[in-house]
């Protein structure tokens, strides 16, 4: 009996050696705990297996229950498991380097960086949460090669975002997309603290596949979402303030002293000045100090709670950030709440939902820095306080040497506020019914309100100084997007070295816009009770519309590689637009790139000089559709006529809007080569990227012809008239190293370089915007760079009288007839002896010729530093400010004027003789005088940070850091913000400095803890 017992044991052992049965899991990295895709799952010995799938998760069928499974995947140790008879098998993996492999995010799916054929840069979450802003674009200036990214200072101010150059008029910004969801041009709803990875598509092979809206790049944000296991805690707050420095002004003396020296230097009438001050206000008054705050109040704070089960996971997050003016006016906060949701049914089926609702409000900043600069120091702030009145607004002093309005009584005017409520609703059902494939559809809507009320005070300080009614005004904007996606991916592999990704998609989405605005003039009093519109006396208006637009798109796109070392893509989209006319509606746009991974090669087996090297390239065509949704119509409005000889005003019709029904897409085709590298054992990473990008049809509003009959002020029209060309390279040199256990450090450099070209405007010549004194700064013409400055050239001071009379021609003409010894000597180019258009020459190019990123980390033991810095080099400022030298209409001037104008011979070749009447227009034309070198090197960021012990707070990681950002910068720009001129104006009419919200210096102390 017990031989027989025996020999049924022996027997089952047997038999359950042989049994075979199904294998499933999930691999993920060990680092970040996200699913691994690609890698490879194999039965040992046998020479079977599959890779893994988009969310990390294999199946492999007929596994011996007593099977070794091999896990592998570049860039990770490999592991070699035993199944003993398990059926569900799963896999953390460990990096292999110190830099992963990493899993990237591309449209409509995602690939391993080392797959990638497409110019796509990754930033991460805790890079961007280094610096705090309210739009999360602030915070990639300098990390991401190619990518401009130019600040403005102001609270709730989106930065200037520009992904390799221009090519197009009509915008810069790329196209946002949050979870799939396309959310236009601004993120500045969205918390920083939510992000996950920000992928920026630069190249058109990697951003035609969002076709009709790609043509300025395209940025993929990931928000955080669960992971299943033990609650996750996280906490962040920082809070600090931010501060200008104060721009150095004259005080009373020498602003006197400039003022009658503009006379008497003229020697033609008496001087205008008024010594009312001299007795009213004997201290004289600093604006500055009066108008701006030392410091404004910045403060962000997020709560983060995240886990789940094998079935469901979660990510909750709370935010809220608040940035105060610089003014005792004007702020901008924000509330948000993001709840990530994800439910897997079984092995089939999984869906998600996502629900992200916020709030913000916003006093209107206002700009009064060039008035608190500008104003007439000898002023006092109030009139005596006998001479008050009831109406407070009509108690503040009148300037008395110019015409400045009072700085002081702006503000306290300033009433206006703005509040906005809005959630994004995002869910997908994500179905497997066979192995290796995925289809997924997703429904996602963005909805917004906004209420803005506005009030103008009835004040009176002076006739040229009042308003006569008082005014009120509400305005009720909604926006309801929607965009449903839909796509199937199937993703295998062949013969062990055959590598297939299919992805196949449909997507329709609309975009409405709902607007209602009422106003009334003369409310009874400025009573705060009395900001209703109802309140009004007078001239009732309102006013409101709808605007909808929508679009359908097809799209697909086809990823191959063989072994791991030859890839290929292909995608085409194709998008219908409901802003172009019928048989011009769709457009299509193909995109094809391929690279080699030369190191996977067996002659590069053993050559010890490359851990990786690339070659790629690729071309594609993305689209533009920044138009209006009437572009095609022609539209007729109200408008106001008047009759008789006693003149009555008479409400009637008109053209409102000419619309243009042969309009079609713009295009912009887009080619790019590149070379990524990695030496000395992957310490040192380098990447060299060289584009060209050129539109055609492009989209500009045009004036029509005046001969047709609309008015000059509503005859634009949209056409398909130009091409613009941006080329450039881009090199990026990152070092990273750990010295000795305790201390590691990187540092990365970023270089690059782009050329803006019109290839062709409308063809009615140059195009001449920036206006100046009767004048324009700046010029576009057909084949020359965009947004150059023209004007003349100033060639020094005349020092003497003999100068003067040898600026001459070649006949001996007198060139400045009016000039004198320390008025500027503007070139006569053509030698004709007169100054005029034909004199006029390229100036200055507000573009730079090079843009640098340098990025530093150091940490030893718990202590931490983080340094980055940005800049451009070889871009020029039209520097407007540079007339407060003039003392023009009496304004106050720059601090030490009266030196640094020329005052005798040999005393100055730059600034001019103080002059009352200017005849020599040496501030009144455009000319190089004003035009600076605009090359800076700023300090973003610069960040020192310590972990405590976790034996000293129960195991958890909290994190205390002090940090300074835009600290300091080195420039020879005399203006108050290298940067900020960029910011303002369209692409082909910017760099004009007319002092604007320079960007803050910010002092933040931070705490981050995690349990």
């Amino acid at each position: 009996m017990k031989k027989q017992i025996l020999l049924l044991c022996l027997a089952l052992i047997s038999l359950c050696g042989y049994a075979q049965t199904t294998v499933k899991g999930i691999v993920t990295s060990a680092s970040d705990k996200e699913p691994l895709i690609g890698a490879t799952v194999q039965i040992k010995g046998a020479g079977t297996g599959t890779i893994t799938g988009i969310d990390g998760d294999y199946s492999i069928a007929n596994v011996p229950a007593d099977a070794v499974l091999v896990f592998s995947t570049i860039g990770y140790e490999t592991q070699e498991i035993q199944v003993g008879g398990r059926t569900v098998i799963n896999v953390v993996l460990k990096e292999a380097a110190e830099l992963l492999d990493e899993v990237v995010v591309i449209g409509y799916g995602t690939v391993k960086k080392s797959d990638l054929t497409s110019s796509i840069s990754t930033v991460k979450g805790e890079q961007i949460t280094e610096t705090v802003t309210g739009n999360a674009m602030d915070a990639l200036q300098g990390k991401v090669n190619g990518v401009q990214v130019i600040g403005g200072g102001g609270p709730g101010t989106t930065p200037k975002v520009i992904i390799r150059g221009v090519t197009t008029v009509n915008k810069t910004a790329p196209l946002y997309v949050v979870d799939g969801m396309p959310v236009g041009d601004n993120i500045n709803f969205l918390n920083s603290n939510d992000i996950k990875s920000m992928e920026v598509l630069k190249d058109a092979s990697a951003a035609a596949i969002y076709g009709t809206r790609a043509s300025n790049g395209v940025i993929l944000i990931t928000t955080k979402k669960g992971i299943a296991g033990k609650t996750n805690i996280s906490f962040s707050a920082s809070a600090g303030f931010q501060t200008i420095a104060k721009p150095s002004v004259a005080g009373v003396a020498e602003y006197k002293e400039v003022f009658n020296t503009r006379f008497i230097n003229d020697g033609t009438q008496q001087s205008q000045w008024k010594d009312t001050g001299a007795t009213t206000n004997p201290g004289g008054t600093d604006w500055w100090d009066e108008v701006v705050n030392k410091t404004a109040l910045v403060q962000n704070y997020s709560l983060g709670i995240s886990g789940g089960t094998d079935k469901l996971v979660y990510s909750l997050s709370l935010g809220y950030f608040r940035n105060n003016s610089q003014y005792d006016y004007g702020y901008w906060d924000k509330l948000n709440v993001r709840l990530n949701t994800e439910y897997t049914f079984n092995k089939y089926v999984k869906m998600g939902f996502d629900i992200a609702p916020r709030m913000e409000s916003w006093d209107n900043t206002p700009n009064l820095f060039s008035a608190a600069m500008s104003m007439d120091p000898t002023t006092p702030v109030f009139r005596p306080q006998d001479q008050w009145v009831d109406n407070e607004f009509n108690n503040y002093e009148r300037s008395y040497n110019n015409q400045e309005w009072n700085p002081m009584g702006s503000l306290a005017r300033q009433n206006g506020h703005s509040r906005e409520m809005g959630a994004i609703l995002n869910s997908y059902l994500q179905v497997n019914p066979i192995q290796k494939l995925t289809l997924r559809t997703q429904f996602a809507t963005n909805a917004h309100y906004r209420r803005s009320d506005d009030f103008t005070p009835k004040f009176f300080i002076d006739t040229l100084e009042k308003a006569d009614l008082s005014s009120v005004s509400r305005q009720s904007q909604e926006w309801l997007d929607w965009n449903w996606t839909n796509t199937a991916t199937y993703m295998d592999t062949f013969a062990e070295k055959h590598n297939i990704n299919v992805m196949a998609g449909f997507t329709a989405e609309r975009n409405a816009w709902f607007n209602t605005k009422a106003s009334r003039d003369d409310v009874p009093n400025n009573m705060g009770l009395l900001h209703e519109v109802n309140a009004g006396t007078d001239n009732q208006k309102g006013e409101g519309e709808t605007s909808y637009n929508s679009m359908i798109s097809y799209l697909g796109r086809v990823m191959y590689n063989y072994n791991d070392r030859y890839y290929l893509t292909a995608s085409l989209r194709v998008d219908g637009s409901s802003r172009f006319p019928v048989g011009n509606k769709y457009a299509f746009f193909p995109a094809v790139s391929a690279s080699w991974r030369v190191i996977n090669e067996d002659f590069m087996r053993d050559q010890k000089v490359f851990d990786n090297l690339k070659l790629r390239g690729g071309w594609g065509r993305v689209g533009n559709q920044n138009i209006s949704n009437d572009a095609t119509l022609t539209l007729l409005g109200q408008a106001d006529y008047v009759f008789g000889v006693n003149p009555n005003r008479v409400t009637g019709t008109m053209v409102s809007n000419v619309g243009n029904n042969t309009l079609m897409w713009e295009t912009v085709e887009d080619w790019n080569i590149g070379v990524d590298m990695s030496f000395l054992d992957s310490r040192l990473d380098m990447t060299f990227e060289y584009f060209q990008k050129k539109s055609k049809d492009m989209l500009y509003e045009k004036q029509n012809l005046f001969a047709i009959g609309y008015p000059s002020w509503n005859s634009k029209v949209w056409m398909n008239i130009g091409s613009m060309k941006a080329s450039g390279w881009e090199l990026s040199l990152n070092w990273h190293d750990q010295i000795t256990k305790d201390f590691k450090y990187n540092v990365g450099v970023n270089l690059s370089t782009v050329k803006n070209e019109a290839v062709k405007f409308s063809g009615d010549g140059p195009i001449l915007t920036g206006g100046f004194n009767g004048d324009q700064i700046i010029r576009n013409e057909d084949g020359g760079l965009i947004s150059r400055f023209y004007g003349y050239v100033a060639d020094g001071i005349f020092q003497n009288w003999d100068e003067v009379y040898a600026h001459t021609n070649e006949n001996g003409k007198l060139v400045q007839d009016k000039a004198k010894p320390g008025d500027i000597r503007f070139k006569d180019l053509n030698h004709d002896g007169t100054l005029d258009e034909k004199d006029k020459t390229w100036i200055g190019n507000p573009y730079p010729d090079l843009m640098l990123g340098l990025n530093l980390g150091f940490a030893y033991k718990n202590f931490d530093f983080t340094a980055n810095f940005y800049g451009t080099f070889g871009n020029d400022i039209y520097n407007k400010t540079k007339g407060m030298y003039s003392g023009a209409s009496g304004q106050n001037v720059w601090a030490g004027t009266l030196q640094k104008a020329w005052h005798g011979e040999g005393t100055s070749n730059d600034i001019p003789q103080l002059s009352y009447a200017d005849l020599n227009l040496n501030y009144s034309r455009v000319s190089s005088f004003f035009v600076e070198d605009g090359s800076y090197m700023r300090c973003k960021l610069l960040q020192l940070g310590y972990t405590l012990p976790k034996n000293w707070v129960g195991g958890a990681d909290l994190r205390i850091s002090f940090s300074a950002q835009n600290p300091f910068t080195i420039t020879g720009y005399s203006g108050m913000d290298p940067e900020r001129p960029l910011m303002d104006g369209s692409v082909i009419e910017t760099g004009i400095d007319g002092i604007a919200y320079p960007n803050p210096r910010t002092f933040l102390f931070g705490i981050d803890f995690k349990f």
